[in-house]
């Protein structure tokens, strides 16, 4: 272990107190989607005090951030994030923190604020870019940071997630539309004068019907999924508006863009039919996953360098009592492959620049995600051990990357590689504000 990384890895050692207390004090926070202002504050103090220069709101995005630190270059950005989630909390209609953001956004800011120190101590060029992505649960937060700028500029970008196991992640996620389909009819009494309305909630089950119809018909690593967000109002009542809220998946944005021109024709197809007009908003859109081989080593190797958490006879008690046999993981497993089926806006980020990704044990095996379970680990020393074990990974990480410039020519060359002939298109409208029909 070079010094650089040494120094790095004490002062995380040395600040795990304190970075239990913010990732704790965010997990009490428990703020959702676009609603995180004390979480976003936070960790912008955090980081302004440990010698950041902050840019507090980007865009439309009042709760994202930027940091700055270091002169120079490289310049290495991390992804952190914060939301939370709905019905996630003790009671059903509580919000809590079920896809462990806070430990996310935590670590993030704790590997910025290490490599800073490091870099500033050893004299070494390089800048650290932390960035604070609000509402990933959604889909919005880097997919419109993305279209504004935000990541441009980037030599290499680092982030990670909590898991029940520790890895890099080298595989690809699928790219995803999320699109509204609004149905306007003609209001009537349903037994007196039902031939008078025109049903917006026809509309909408007739293009549900010729989107399930569609699903022999595309590749089976496709998902298309929907809620109907307003089906009318009561049932003697013809509905003169609906809404459906559509999700296109697939593993290439050539696919999902096709898929979604069939989903837009059967939209269509319910407004001819049902006699009402449709109106299509596009509410994000996300690319798939690039991967980039040279990250994706540099920090399986420091990941094994450093070491997974090791965990208590107590931590075991508590896992074993919520129902969870298999053991918590206190190991580092090898660089994992595997495409998988979620979406993340991250995908967008990695055609900007090159992206590396991370995951650590911070749950039990076998917790449901999204849960009150995974709520629970993630405010407690379960989650808290996985998240320094991510700190420690992503600031080595980005260390190796700021001082070997044989392998930032490996990330840079490969990326270029990836990404000939290509032009990155924002995907959504270039004056759209996040959550423009506050589809939630």
């Amino acid at each position: 272990m070079d010094s650089l990384k040494q120094k790095a890895l004490d002062f995380i050692e040395s600040q795990r107190g304190e970075a239990r207390d913010i990732s704790r004090e965010i997990w009490r926070f428990a703020e959702v989607a676009l609603e995180e202002f004390k979480s976003a504050e936070l960790l912008e103090d955090l980081l302004e005090q440990n010698g950041f220069e902050v840019q507090r709101g980007v865009g439309d995005l009042p709760t994202a951030f930027i940091a700055r630190g270091g002169e120079g270059g490289p310049v290495i950005g991390i992804l952190g994030e914060y939301d939370a989630l709905p019905h996630c909390g003790p009671s059903h209609s509580e919000q809590g923190h079920g896809c462990g953001h806070n430990l996310f956004g935590t670590a993030c800011a704790y590997a910025g604020i290490a490599a800073l120190r490091a870099l500033k101590e050893g004299g070494t060029p390089g800048q650290v870019v932390v960035y604070g992505c609000p509402a990933e649960e959604t889909l919005e937060g880097k997919v419109y940071m993305a279209r504004d700028g935000a990541f441009d500029g980037l030599d290499a970008v680092l982030t990670w997630h909590p898991h029940w196991g520790n890895y890099a992640r080298g595989g690809s996620t699928n790219a995803m539309d999320s699109m509204a389909f609004e149905f306007f009819g003609e209001s009537a009494h349903s037994a007196r004068d039902p031939w008078n309305g025109r049903s917006a909630l026809d509309g909408i089950e007739i293009m549900n019907y010729g989107v399930n119809m569609m699903r022999e018909h595309m590749i089976e690593a496709a998902r298309i999924h929907y809620v109907i967000k307003d089906g009318g109002v009561a049932p003697n009542v013809v509905p003169s508006y609906g809404r459906v809220w559509y999700y296109v998946r697939a593993p290439k944005r050539t696919i999902v863009k096709e898929l979604t021109e069939r989903v837009r024709n059967c939209a269509r197809a319910g407004a001819l039919a049902s006699g009402t007009e449709m109106k299509e908003t596009l509410l994000t859109a996300v690319y798939e996953t690039l991967p980039n081989m040279a990250i994706s080593e540099c920090i399986q190797r420091n990941l094994e360098a450093v070491g997974a958490q090791s965990y208590t006879d107590e931590d075991r008690a508590f896992a074993k009592s919520v129902g969870f046999d298999e053991p918590l993981s206190e190991e580092v497993l090898p660089l994992n492959m595997e495409h998988t089926r979620p979406s993340n806006e991250r995908g967008n980020v990695s055609w900007i620049a090159p992206l590396g990704n991370l995951y650590t044990a911070c749950h039990a095996p076998g917790t449901p995600g999204h849960s009150w379970l995974a709520t629970q680990q993630y405010g407690m020393e379960i989650g808290e051990k996985g998240m320094i074990t991510a700190a420690r990974a992503m600031v080595t990480s980005a260390l190796e990357l700021m001082t070997d410039e044989a392998l930032m020519k490996a990330v840079r060359a490969e990326f270029e590689e990836k990404t000939r002939g290509f032009t990155y298109d924002p995907l959504i409208p270039k004056d759209q504000k996040p959550n423009p029909l506050g589809v939630r």
